[in-house]
């Protein structure tokens, strides 16, 4: 009985810590993005014209929400299509890419705290001031790669090529060979993520392998990878919230667009919406299939 409160009472210090943890989130949803939200219910039912006097609105229905789907043949072809596929190169290889990077770090060596500071150093950039500096001067960050002829895809894909590699394989390490230098660049929270992950695995798990005989390749996928798999599965879903509402997305550009350059508020704001309700799906149902491998180890 004893243990059992014991256990209750873990159970309540953890759940309030829990609800600690995201209540800035909360507090920031409720002040700066409740009312926004709301918002774009609306205008997304309204033809929202945009007078001297103020914005005027017209019902329109369903309207806004199925012109694109109806009318629009360009918009699945040029910007819906390759915003959706966009996560299934880059979540992957970012998933694959962070973990491999912390795996190194994690390593004892001279300048390990540099290193680290190197790949989490395109985080602090991002949301900071200094890229809005560098594109008020016409310079753009995620196109820096872009001078190195190696790293465009007419140069990949001649390597390739000339390698007799076939054309499925090549046009794939072509693609991305083309978004390296952005991937690189969205993988620094998942590295620590990682590297948090890799620290607190018992090192006593590992010496108890390595007596046993056990290889390398072995104590990775018994050990590492049993044991980091929460990790991962917060990883995934995080490089997929990130591919999703990255900047550089096709279909996020276009919203903005929708709206900035053609001034139609309700169409952006429904196709916002839709967008965020099919990201939202997706990460539902990839998160569903992945929670199915994660294992979690009873410390209690």
């Amino acid at each position: 009985m004893a243990k059992k409160k014991k256990r209750s009472a873990i159970a309540r210090r953890r759940a309030r810590a829990g609800f600690l943890f995201i209540l800035p989130w909360l507090i920031g949803f409720i002040f700066l993005f409740l009312r926004p939200l709301i918002m774009a219910f609306f205008y997304s039912f309204n033809k929202v014209l945009i007078t001297p006097e103020g914005l005027n609105f017209q019902a329109v229905g369903w309207e806004n929400f199925v012109y694109k789907f109806r009318d629009d043949i360009y918009f699945f072809r040029d910007t819906f299509w390759p915003g959706l596929s966009k996560f299934v190169i880059e979540v992957p290889i970012c998933v694959i890419f962070s973990l491999f990077i912390a795996i190194i770090l994690n390593q004892k060596f001279k300048g390990r705290t540099l290193s680290r500071a190197i790949f989490f150093l395109p985080v602090i950039i991002a949301s900071g001031i200094v890229i809005q500096m560098l594109r008020s001067f016409g310079m753009d960050p995620s196109a820096a790669a872009e001078n190195a002829y190696v790293f465009q895809g007419g140069g990949v894909a001649e390597i390739l090529q000339s390698a007799g590699l076939p054309q499925g394989i090549c046009d794939f390490l072509t693609e991305v060979s083309n978004r390296i230098f952005d991937i690189v660049w969205m993988s620094g929270v998942q590295i620590i993520l990682y590297l948090s992950g890799l620290q607190s695995i018992p090192r006593s798990e590992y010496e108890a392998a390595e007596i046993e005989g056990a290889t390398a390749w072995e104590i990775f996928w018994k050990i590492t990878w049993v044991r980091i798999s929460p990790i991962t599965l917060v990883v995934l879903v995080y490089s997929l919230i990130d591919s999703f509402t990255n900047v550089s997305n096709p279909v996020i550009k276009f919203v903005y667009e929708e709206y900035s350059i053609r001034g139609n508020l309700g169409g952006s704001s429904a196709l916002g919406l839709l967008y965020c309700l099919i990201a939202f799906l997706i990460i539902i149902a990839v998160y569903a299939l992945a929670s199915r491998k994660v294992f979690y180890v009873n410390e209690n």
